[in-house]
């Protein structure tokens, strides 16, 4: 199954930033290249919250 668009802008690296299907038909994980994590992570705005946890 094709990525869905995220809306994000596209990466520095030219692709988009992707949602990728997990473990199943709800859950999705947003993608970004290893490269720019750095940058992604800088313009995390306020707390991120554990809402849930599995193990």
């Amino acid at each position: 199954m094709a990525p869905a668009s995220s809306g994000l802008p596209a990466c520095r690296t030219g692709g988009p930033r992707t949602d990728q299907r997990a473990d199943g038909p709800t859950i999705l994980e947003l993608w970004v290249p290893a490269e720019e994590l750095d940058d992604f992570n800088a313009h995390i705005v306020g707390e991120i919250q554990v809402v849930h946890e599995f193990r």
